[in-house]
């Protein structure tokens, strides 16, 4: 019967049992180093990196970047666009734990009825080269795409004869310190970059 297990009995515990217990303090100790090796570089990696997606900023911290890209949507579209009052929107859901707002910032622009897509395709040919703005046609008409940065999207759609709207979007975010309205002082982001604009368009910055 040596060496043979019946049928119903724990195999015998050899010598080498004892010794795989020695690995366990080293396992351990790996575990806990490689946990804390993820901490500080998950750490390293939200105070230095840029962010990835837009939960990972504010409103308050995209407000400027919507100002701005009001700005240049203004001077693109020329002497008949008029901006309209920010809109922000309260109540979504950022997380399913956390509320959210979203900021939304319009431009509407006039021209003769049937010249909306040239419109639309000037704004886009006059929007900054890292914007990457462009025109496509589908089948509510034709619509500009763009992006601002920091996760703002513009749109440019055809709302009525001879009528453009062009939208600045936040997307639904963190409301943070919240958003600061431009005063009507003519100073902030977006009266910078609409002067900027038009000087870069030959028009009168005044």
């Amino acid at each position: 019967m040596n060496g043979v297990v019946e049928a119903g009995q724990a195999p015998p515990t050899g010598p080498d049992r004892p010794a795989s217990r020695r690995w366990l303090p080293w396992l351990l100790a790996a575990t806990v180093a490689w946990a804390v090796l993820l901490t500080v570089l998950t750490w390293t990696s939200v105070r230095d990196d840029p962010p990835t997606v837009r939960e990972q900023r504010s409103l308050a911290e995209a407000g400027p970047v919507v100002d701005r890209a009001a700005g240049e949507l203004a001077a693109a579209a020329g002497d008949t666009a008029v901006l309209t009052p920010p809109e922000v929107e309260r109540g979504c859901r950022v997380t399913p734990f956390a509320d959210g707002a979203t900021l939304v910032r319009a431009v509407e622009a006039f021209v003769p009825a049937g010249e909306e897509r040239a419109l639309l395709e000037q704004v886009a040919d006059r929007l900054p080269g890292h914007w990457r703005a462009g025109v496509r046609v589908t089948s509510d008409g034709p619509l500009l795409r763009a992006d601002a940065g920091e996760f703002v999207t513009v749109e440019g759609t055809v709302v009525g004869d001879g009528r453009v709207r062009l939208v600045a979007d936040t997307g639904c975010r963190p409301v943070g310190d919240d958003y600061a309205a431009p005063t009507a002082d003519a100073t902030g982001a977006e009266t910078e970059a609409l002067a900027a604009a038009l000087r870069a368009l030959g028009g009168p910055a005044a």
